[in-house]
């Protein structure tokens, strides 16, 4: 399933920087951070990367300002790498990075000695120009830098190697955007005067590859022989065909005619790696949650006790174990969190948390008689008016078979309650329109959030500003169209400090009003879905080397889009 990810996730910025050892034995090299892992001094060098995609023919864009599923992150770099599974920065094309004067400012120092893939040097002034250029073209600012709450007054570049951010009011929490912006050079871009449209066919970055050809099914990069990571990569090749279906990248795979896909598969442990165990590898790990999101501007989803209501009447372990084969986990957290968040969950709130998971139709079916929701005769759901609830829409995206099931399941489980509920499969441009404009009622959707903190996950799911008062206006990124001054309040309490108590306190405040109101159901953890050869190449991100989140390799916009470079900068010949 296709992703474009506008907002999702974050950092915590108390990660550590520097030389780590894990308790599983895998050490980081110091110099750049946890992204690059140090696998020895024996390791080969040489070959070619397989990749095999299954989202179709594909049209010429380089453009790293916006979404597409070509590897553009092979070419571009960010300032930092941040890892959305554990916090951990990464040094790329900045060194480091403080707040100064109560956190209005941001000074970021950029790494030396390194040089545009046309030769030309790479200095601060580029990087003051790429958000500055962001700026002036709204159009491309995917990562809401200078967003109306951002509080960003200016950029700008202080010799060859100090970038100042300065802020009206402090907001550390926008670092993780600032950092994983990609950076152009400015005597490329400073001549393209439509930047959202521009397709870039010549790309020039500092990244660790080159374009050498495109057609609408293959793409094949090449080392940069000037980059500037000394011994990166080990690859010499990046070969990307692209499929028209996931049956057809599974095939590519189960015949080891590929390295690496990333592609949704029925029970991967039972089809795949049980095959050849030796070498078929998976690697799902959790990094948000799929959503069950109420349209909170239509009758009967405006009210919490029936929002509570429908939670309850769903099974949300038979979701997992009957769509994802039990690889995301089971019980999923009703305020949004992932297990990496768990020590965000306020204590108190465990029972709340437990009561809206476990699944009760009876219960449910108790809720809604308190407030006036009973059935009739034919055993369909009446409201308080005395009229039946009419039929209720239930979006998910066409061609995603696991939304698909779970939709299924969904509708039969609300069935006992009285409920028709009608699953409607919508097209991409349809679906995504249904989604922020409000046409929908209930609509399953994966872009919820995730990251070492649940900030982000309510800071775009929850925040006024992301928001719209009327239905058939569109919202930015809260689409269940809910908001409450005091969760905004507490956003505002968390984005201001690094105090990490204080970010806690903020926290639990969103938490108990969450649970309380609960405009979206977790159905169930969402994971990133790659599948490993490691015949020939191996170094890809696992459990044991998590040094990227594992999302997309295509260029994604969001925190996490760098993760395919990262990947090209570790993986290398078996």
């Amino acid at each position: 399933m296709k992703h474009v990810r506008i907002f999702v996730i974050i950092l915590t910025l108390m990660a550590l920087l520097g030389l780590m050892v894990l308790a599983n034995g895998y050490s980081y090299v110091q110099e750049y951070g946890p992204g690059i892992v140090n696998w020895g001094s024996n390791v080969k060098y040489g070959g070619a990367l397989r990749e095999v995609m299954p989202w179709g023919p594909q049209t010429l864009n380089f453009n790293p300002f916006v979404p597409t599923n070509l590897p553009t992150h092979a070419i571009y770099e960010p300032l930092f790498y941040v890892n959305m599974l554990n916090g951990d920065i990464t040094n790329l094309l900045g060194t480091s990075y403080r707040f100064e004067d109560n956190n209005l400012k941001l000074i970021i120092t950029t790494r030396s000695n390194v040089k545009w893939s046309d030769g030309k040097p790479f200095t601060a002034q580029d990087v003051a120009f790429t958000f500055n250029y962001i700026k002036e073209y709204p159009a491309i600012d995917g990562y809401g830098i200078w967003s109306k709450i951002s509080g960003v007054q200016s950029v700008e570049a202080s010799g060859a190697n100090t970038v100042i951010f300065t802020f009206s009011k402090p907001n550390v929490a926008l670092f993780p955007f600032i950092a994983s912006q990609p950076i152009v050079p400015e005597h490329i871009w400073a001549n393209i005067k439509d930047p959202s449209t521009y397709t870039n066919p010549d790309p020039i970055g500092t990244g660790p590859f080159l374009l050498k050809s495109f057609s609408p099914d293959k793409v094949v990069l090449v080392k940069n022989p000037d980059y500037w990571m000394k011994g990166r990569p080990y690859i010499d090749k990046v070969d990307v065909t692209y499929v028209v279906s996931n049956t057809t990248a599974y095939l590519y795979m189960l015949r080891h005619d590929a390295d690496w896909s990333f592609l949704f598969a029925p029970d991967p442990v039972k089809t795949f790696v049980d095959k050849d165990p030796s070498v078929n590898k998976i690697w799902w790990p959790t990094y948000s949650v799929n959503a069950l999101v109420f349209n909170t501007q239509k009758y009967p989803f405006d009210n919490p006790i029936f929002r509570r209501a429908i939670s309850i009447a769903i099974d949300k372990n038979k979701l997992e174990r009957e769509v994802y084969f039990g690889t995301g986990g089971y019980n999923p957290n009703q305020a949004g969190l992932i297990p990496t968040q768990y020590d965000w969950m306020d204590p108190s709130l465990e029972a709340t948390n437990n009561y809206l998971n476990t699944y009760n139709p009876q219960e449910a079916q108790k809720l809604l008689a308190s407030i006036g929701f009973v059935k009739n005769s034919s055993g369909q759901l009446v409201g308080p008016d005395g009229k039946v609830v009419p039929p209720i829409q239930l979006v998910v995206c066409a061609g995603c078979t696991d939304f698909i099931s779970m939709g299924n399941i969904i509708a039969s489980e609300l069935s006992q309650l009285g409920l028709t509920v009608n699953v409607a499969q919508q097209s991409g441009g349809t679906y995504m329109g249904s989604i922020t404009t409000g046409t929908y009622d209930m609509v399953i959707y994966w872009g919820i959030g995730g990251g070492p903190t649940p900030y982000y996950e309510y800071y775009t799911n929850l925040n006024p500003a992301f928001s719209a008062p009327k239905l058939g206006e569109p919202v930015i990124s809260d689409i269940s169209r809910y908001t409450n001054p005091i969760i905004t309040e507490a956003l505002k309490e968390y984005s201001q400090t690094t105090d990490l108590t204080v970010q806690k306190q903020a926290i639990y405040k969103i938490e108990r009003v969450f649970l309380d109101e609960l405009p979206y159901i977790a159905l169930t953890n969402r994971t990133n879905f790659n599948i490993y050869n490691e015949s020939m190449i191996t170094g890809f991100p696992s459990d044991q080397y998590p040094y990227s989140s594992g999302g997309s390799p295509g260029a994604a916009i969001g925190l996490g889009s760098s993760d395919l470079l990262m990947t090209l900068l570790n993986v290398h010949l078996k």
